[in-house]
Protein backbone atom coordinates (compact mmCIF):
# COMPACT_ATOMS: atom_id res chain seq x y z
CA UNK A 1 0.00 0.00 0.00
CA UNK A 2 1.51 3.53 -0.67
CA UNK A 3 2.26 5.78 1.51
CA UNK A 4 1.05 9.30 1.19
CA UNK A 5 3.55 10.98 2.47
CA UNK A 6 7.37 11.45 3.65
CA UNK A 7 9.31 8.41 4.63
CA UNK A 8 12.82 8.11 6.07
CA UNK A 9 14.35 4.67 5.54
CA UNK A 10 17.86 3.72 8.02
CA UNK A 11 19.60 7.01 6.93
CA UNK A 12 23.28 7.86 8.13
CA UNK A 13 25.61 10.59 7.26
CA UNK A 14 28.97 10.27 7.78
CA UNK A 15 30.93 13.71 7.08
CA UNK A 16 34.89 13.86 7.56
CA UNK A 17 35.35 10.44 8.85
CA UNK A 18 32.30 11.40 11.73
CA UNK A 19 29.22 9.50 12.18
CA UNK A 20 26.98 12.61 12.06
CA UNK A 21 23.59 10.73 11.84
CA UNK A 22 22.67 7.15 12.86
CA UNK A 23 20.27 5.02 11.03
CA UNK A 24 17.57 7.90 11.37
CA UNK A 25 13.97 6.54 10.65
CA UNK A 26 10.80 8.81 10.16
CA UNK A 27 7.41 8.65 8.99
CA UNK A 28 5.45 11.82 8.00
CA UNK A 29 1.99 11.62 7.00
CA UNK A 30 1.06 14.41 3.91
CA UNK A 31 -0.05 17.63 5.36
CA UNK A 32 1.48 16.97 9.24
CA UNK A 33 4.55 19.18 10.67
CA UNK A 34 7.04 17.11 12.37
CA UNK A 35 9.31 19.03 14.77
CA UNK A 36 13.09 18.14 15.68
CA UNK A 37 14.74 19.03 18.67
CA UNK A 38 18.02 18.87 19.49
CA UNK A 39 21.17 19.93 21.42
CA UNK A 40 23.67 22.12 19.12
CA UNK A 41 25.19 20.14 16.73
CA UNK A 42 23.42 16.94 17.11
CA UNK A 43 22.77 16.57 13.54
CA UNK A 44 19.40 18.08 12.79
CA UNK A 45 20.20 20.67 10.71
CA UNK A 46 21.97 17.83 8.53
CA UNK A 47 19.00 15.52 8.31
CA UNK A 48 17.09 18.79 6.68
CA UNK A 49 20.11 18.83 4.17
CA UNK A 50 20.11 15.53 3.07
CA UNK A 51 16.24 15.64 2.52
CA UNK A 52 16.68 18.47 0.79
CA UNK A 53 19.93 17.26 -1.89
CA UNK A 54 22.20 19.54 -0.04
CA UNK A 55 24.14 16.62 1.61
CA UNK A 56 24.39 12.96 0.53
CA UNK A 57 23.66 10.33 2.88
CA UNK A 58 26.17 7.30 3.23
CA UNK A 59 23.30 5.01 3.93
CA UNK A 60 19.06 5.05 3.51
CA UNK A 61 16.67 6.02 1.87
CA UNK A 62 13.85 8.49 1.34
CA UNK A 63 10.77 8.25 -0.12
CA UNK A 64 7.45 10.43 -1.22
CA UNK A 65 4.69 9.05 -1.87
CA UNK A 66 6.55 5.81 -1.98
CA UNK A 67 9.06 7.57 -5.24
CA UNK A 68 12.77 7.83 -4.48
CA UNK A 69 13.65 11.20 -3.39
CA UNK A 70 17.40 10.60 -3.59
CA UNK A 71 16.92 9.86 -7.31
CA UNK A 72 15.12 13.04 -7.81
CA UNK A 73 16.84 15.99 -9.11
CA UNK A 74 17.27 18.24 -6.63
CA UNK A 75 15.55 20.92 -8.56
CA UNK A 76 12.91 18.54 -9.28
CA UNK A 77 11.69 17.71 -5.38
CA UNK A 78 9.04 19.91 -4.73
CA UNK A 79 10.75 20.93 -1.40
CA UNK A 80 11.27 24.78 -0.32
CA UNK A 81 13.89 25.78 2.46
CA UNK A 82 13.72 28.39 5.12
CA UNK A 83 16.74 29.17 6.88
CA UNK A 84 17.59 31.58 10.11
CA UNK A 85 19.48 33.99 7.61
CA UNK A 86 16.81 34.42 5.14
CA UNK A 87 19.13 35.30 2.22
CA UNK A 88 17.45 37.01 0.07
CA UNK A 89 18.47 39.03 -2.64
CA UNK A 90 19.64 42.57 -1.88
CA UNK A 91 19.36 43.38 -5.59
CA UNK A 92 16.05 42.64 -6.26
CA UNK A 93 12.71 44.21 -4.38
CA UNK A 94 10.72 42.54 -2.24
CA UNK A 95 8.19 41.51 -5.62
CA UNK A 96 11.10 40.16 -7.48
CA UNK A 97 12.70 38.24 -4.87
CA UNK A 98 9.22 36.50 -4.28
CA UNK A 99 9.06 36.30 -8.11
CA UNK A 100 12.37 34.79 -8.90
CA UNK A 101 11.67 31.42 -8.05
CA UNK A 102 8.53 31.16 -10.19
CA UNK A 103 10.78 32.60 -12.81
CA UNK A 104 13.32 29.57 -12.30
CA UNK A 105 9.98 27.56 -13.41
CA UNK A 106 9.60 29.71 -16.82
CA UNK A 107 5.81 30.15 -15.08
CA UNK A 108 4.29 33.05 -17.48
CA UNK A 109 4.68 36.21 -16.05
CA UNK A 110 1.33 37.60 -16.05
CA UNK A 111 0.39 34.68 -13.28
CA UNK A 112 3.64 34.98 -11.87
CA UNK A 113 2.84 38.38 -10.94
CA UNK A 114 -0.62 37.36 -9.60
CA UNK A 115 0.75 34.58 -7.69
CA UNK A 116 3.45 36.69 -6.44
CA UNK A 117 0.80 39.91 -5.50
CA UNK A 118 -1.60 37.16 -4.43
CA UNK A 119 1.35 35.98 -1.67
CA UNK A 120 2.33 39.26 -0.54
CA UNK A 121 -1.60 39.37 1.08
CA UNK A 122 -1.13 35.79 2.29
CA UNK A 123 2.00 37.27 4.57
CA UNK A 124 0.46 40.11 5.46
CA UNK A 125 2.96 42.60 3.25
CA UNK A 126 0.39 43.69 0.50
CA UNK A 127 1.72 46.90 -1.37
CA UNK A 128 5.35 46.23 -0.38
CA UNK A 129 6.28 44.76 -3.46
CA UNK A 130 8.26 47.59 -4.45
CA UNK A 131 10.29 48.36 -1.24
CA UNK A 132 13.82 47.33 -0.98
CA UNK A 133 14.55 44.47 1.13
CA UNK A 134 17.53 46.06 3.22
CA UNK A 135 14.10 48.43 4.19
CA UNK A 136 12.73 45.60 6.37
CA UNK A 137 12.67 44.43 9.79
CA UNK A 138 13.51 40.88 10.58
CA UNK A 139 10.02 39.44 10.61
CA UNK A 140 8.96 41.17 7.26
CA UNK A 141 12.42 39.66 5.74
CA UNK A 142 11.19 36.13 7.01
CA UNK A 143 7.35 36.84 5.99
CA UNK A 144 8.89 37.34 2.68
CA UNK A 145 11.34 34.40 2.57
CA UNK A 146 7.82 32.74 3.52
CA UNK A 147 6.50 33.43 0.70
CA UNK A 148 9.62 32.96 -1.65
CA UNK A 149 9.28 29.42 -0.49
CA UNK A 150 5.45 29.78 -1.05
CA UNK A 151 5.65 30.39 -4.50
CA UNK A 152 6.70 27.70 -6.47
CA UNK A 153 4.18 25.85 -4.18
CA UNK A 154 6.71 23.00 -2.80
CA UNK A 155 4.89 19.77 -1.43
CA UNK A 156 6.84 19.75 1.47
CA UNK A 157 8.79 22.57 3.59
CA UNK A 158 11.69 22.41 5.63
CA UNK A 159 12.40 25.13 8.16
CA UNK A 160 15.42 25.38 10.08
CA UNK A 161 15.64 27.37 13.10
CA UNK A 162 13.98 30.60 10.80
CA UNK A 163 12.70 32.84 13.71
CA UNK A 164 16.06 32.36 15.90
CA UNK A 165 17.31 36.06 15.64
CA UNK A 166 13.22 37.69 16.14
CA UNK A 167 13.07 38.63 19.54
CA UNK A 168 10.54 36.44 21.50
CA UNK A 169 6.97 38.36 21.03
CA UNK A 170 7.28 38.89 16.98
CA UNK A 171 8.74 35.13 17.01
CA UNK A 172 5.50 33.74 18.54
CA UNK A 173 3.18 36.24 15.92
CA UNK A 174 5.43 34.89 13.16
CA UNK A 175 5.24 31.41 14.62
CA UNK A 176 1.86 31.13 14.56
CA UNK A 177 1.09 33.06 11.45
CA UNK A 178 4.16 30.61 9.24
CA UNK A 179 2.16 27.22 10.44
CA UNK A 180 -1.58 28.71 10.20
CA UNK A 181 -0.57 28.95 6.54
CA UNK A 182 0.73 25.99 6.35
CA UNK A 183 -1.69 24.67 7.56
CA UNK A 184 -4.42 26.22 5.51
CA UNK A 185 -2.49 25.10 2.62
CA UNK A 186 -2.16 21.60 3.98
CA UNK A 187 1.57 21.71 3.12
CA UNK A 188 3.63 19.09 4.90
CA UNK A 189 6.48 20.57 6.82
CA UNK A 190 9.41 19.88 9.25
CA UNK A 191 10.05 22.34 11.64
CA UNK A 192 13.80 22.42 13.43
CA UNK A 193 14.01 24.22 16.55
CA UNK A 194 15.13 24.69 20.11
CA UNK A 195 11.91 26.08 21.69
CA UNK A 196 10.02 23.24 23.20
CA UNK A 197 7.21 25.41 23.16
CA UNK A 198 6.96 25.85 19.44
CA UNK A 199 7.31 22.01 19.33
CA UNK A 200 4.34 20.96 21.10
CA UNK A 201 1.96 24.05 20.02
CA UNK A 202 2.82 23.43 16.69
CA UNK A 203 3.81 20.33 15.51
CA UNK A 204 2.00 16.69 15.07
CA UNK A 205 5.07 15.01 16.08
CA UNK A 206 8.02 15.35 17.30
CA UNK A 207 11.32 13.65 16.79
CA UNK A 208 14.28 14.24 19.46
CA UNK A 209 17.72 13.82 18.11
CA UNK A 210 20.91 13.62 20.47
CA UNK A 211 24.70 12.86 18.75
CA UNK A 212 23.20 11.87 15.93
CA UNK A 213 20.66 9.22 16.58
CA UNK A 214 17.16 9.56 17.57
CA UNK A 215 16.35 8.95 21.50
CA UNK A 216 12.61 10.12 21.08
CA UNK A 217 9.69 10.27 18.68
CA UNK A 218 5.97 10.51 18.63
CA UNK A 219 3.58 12.80 19.65
CA UNK A 220 4.10 15.55 22.72
CA UNK A 221 1.73 13.38 25.00
CA UNK A 222 3.79 10.10 24.29
CA UNK A 223 6.72 12.06 25.03
CA UNK A 224 5.89 13.67 28.09
CA UNK A 225 4.56 10.26 29.32
CA UNK A 226 8.14 8.49 28.84
CA UNK A 227 10.71 10.85 27.80
CA UNK A 228 13.72 8.71 27.26
CA UNK A 229 16.30 10.65 29.50
CA UNK A 230 16.20 14.01 31.46
CA UNK A 231 17.82 15.79 27.69
CA UNK A 232 14.41 14.92 25.99
CA UNK A 233 12.28 16.32 28.82
CA UNK A 234 14.30 19.47 29.30
CA UNK A 235 14.27 20.25 25.44
CA UNK A 236 10.36 20.10 25.38
CA UNK A 237 10.88 22.71 28.55
CA UNK A 238 9.68 19.88 31.17
CA UNK A 239 10.48 18.16 34.39
CA UNK A 240 9.08 14.96 34.56
CA UNK A 241 12.24 13.38 35.21
CA UNK A 242 15.44 13.80 37.13
CA UNK A 243 18.58 13.04 38.83
CA UNK A 244 17.64 12.56 42.34
CA UNK A 245 19.87 12.77 45.23
CA UNK A 246 20.27 9.64 46.94
CA UNK A 247 22.70 7.37 48.66
CA UNK A 248 23.51 3.23 48.96
CA UNK A 249 22.21 1.81 52.62
CA UNK A 250 21.85 -2.53 53.09
CA UNK A 251 21.39 -3.47 49.50
CA UNK A 252 19.27 -0.61 48.17
CA UNK A 253 19.12 2.59 46.69
CA UNK A 254 17.13 5.48 48.80
CA UNK A 255 16.03 7.92 46.45
CA UNK A 256 15.05 11.88 48.34
CA UNK A 257 12.23 13.46 46.75
CA UNK A 258 9.95 16.59 48.15
CA UNK A 259 7.29 13.75 49.47
CA UNK A 260 9.43 11.17 51.06
CA UNK A 261 11.94 8.58 50.75
CA UNK A 262 11.55 6.12 47.77
CA UNK A 263 13.71 2.61 48.32
CA UNK A 264 14.71 0.15 45.16
CA UNK A 265 16.68 -2.82 45.05
CA UNK A 266 19.35 -2.21 42.83
CA UNK A 267 23.12 -2.45 41.77
CA UNK A 268 25.26 -0.34 44.21
CA UNK A 269 27.03 0.42 40.94
CA UNK A 270 24.17 1.59 38.71
CA UNK A 271 23.32 5.26 38.20
CA UNK A 272 19.40 5.91 38.51
CA UNK A 273 16.56 8.55 37.39
CA UNK A 274 12.86 9.19 38.33
CA UNK A 275 10.20 9.57 36.25
CA UNK A 276 6.54 11.01 37.66
CA UNK A 277 3.92 11.63 34.72
CA UNK A 278 2.32 14.80 35.23
CA UNK A 279 -1.04 13.00 35.50
CA UNK A 280 0.02 11.02 38.72
CA UNK A 281 0.17 14.36 40.35
CA UNK A 282 -2.71 15.39 42.30
CA UNK A 283 -3.57 18.92 43.69
CA UNK A 284 -4.69 18.54 47.36
CA UNK A 285 -4.93 20.78 50.12
CA UNK A 286 -2.93 17.85 52.07
CA UNK A 287 -0.28 18.09 49.87
CA UNK A 288 3.51 20.29 49.54
CA UNK A 289 3.02 23.70 48.52
CA UNK A 290 4.61 24.70 45.01
CA UNK A 291 5.18 27.92 43.17
CA UNK A 292 3.90 28.14 39.65
CA UNK A 293 6.53 29.07 37.24
CA UNK A 294 4.75 28.20 33.74
CA UNK A 295 1.41 27.28 32.35
CA UNK A 296 0.65 25.95 28.92
CA UNK A 297 -1.45 24.01 26.59
CA UNK A 298 -1.11 21.64 24.00
CA UNK A 299 -2.69 18.22 22.50
CA UNK A 300 -5.87 19.85 24.28
CA UNK A 301 -4.67 19.60 27.35
CA UNK A 302 -3.19 22.30 30.43
CA UNK A 303 0.00 21.92 31.83
CA UNK A 304 1.44 23.75 34.61
CA UNK A 305 5.47 23.53 35.89
CA UNK A 306 6.12 24.45 39.19
CA UNK A 307 9.16 24.70 42.02
CA UNK A 308 8.38 22.36 44.95
CA UNK A 309 10.84 21.45 47.08
CA UNK A 310 14.43 21.24 45.87
CA UNK A 311 13.11 20.32 42.51
CA UNK A 312 12.54 23.00 40.42
CA UNK A 313 9.68 23.22 37.01
CA UNK A 314 7.96 19.55 37.60
CA UNK A 315 5.40 19.24 34.74
CA UNK A 316 2.01 18.74 36.36
CA UNK A 317 -1.42 18.07 34.42
CA UNK A 318 -4.27 20.29 35.67
CA UNK A 319 -7.50 20.51 34.94
CA UNK A 320 -7.97 24.18 36.78
CA UNK A 321 -6.60 28.16 35.32
CA UNK A 322 -3.80 28.42 36.83
CA UNK A 323 -1.35 31.36 37.03
CA UNK A 324 1.77 32.04 37.29
CA UNK A 325 3.25 33.05 40.54
CA UNK A 326 0.11 31.01 42.57
CA UNK A 327 0.68 28.91 45.55
CA UNK A 328 -0.44 25.45 45.21
CA UNK A 329 -0.54 21.98 47.37
CA UNK A 330 0.45 18.74 45.35
CA UNK A 331 0.32 15.06 46.47
CA UNK A 332 2.31 12.12 44.98
CA UNK A 333 1.82 8.69 45.84
CA UNK A 334 5.36 7.59 45.81
CA UNK A 335 4.68 3.58 44.37
CA UNK A 336 3.48 6.12 40.85
CA UNK A 337 7.31 7.53 41.23
CA UNK A 338 9.26 5.03 38.51
CA UNK A 339 12.90 4.71 38.82
CA UNK A 340 14.70 4.24 35.56
CA UNK A 341 18.52 3.41 34.71
CA UNK A 342 20.02 6.36 33.63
Amino acid sequence: MTFNGLEISEVSVELGGKRVLQSINVSLEAGNVLAVLGPSGCGKSTLLKVIAGIVTPTDGQIFWNSADVLKTPVHKRGIGLMFQNNALFPHMSVHENIRFGLEMLSVPKDEANERTIALLELVDLKGYGNRAVDSLSGGESQRVALARVLAPEPKLVLLDEPFNSLDRALRRNLVDQVFEILRAKKITSIHVTHEGDEASLFSDSILIIEDGQIINKGTFAEIIDLPSNVVSAELLGLRTIWVPDAHFRDGNWIFSTPWGFKEHNGQKSERYQLLLRPHHIQLSNNGLEAIVTKTFHTTGQRYINCNIGNLNNLTVLVDDDISVGESIHLAVDLDSIEVLTA
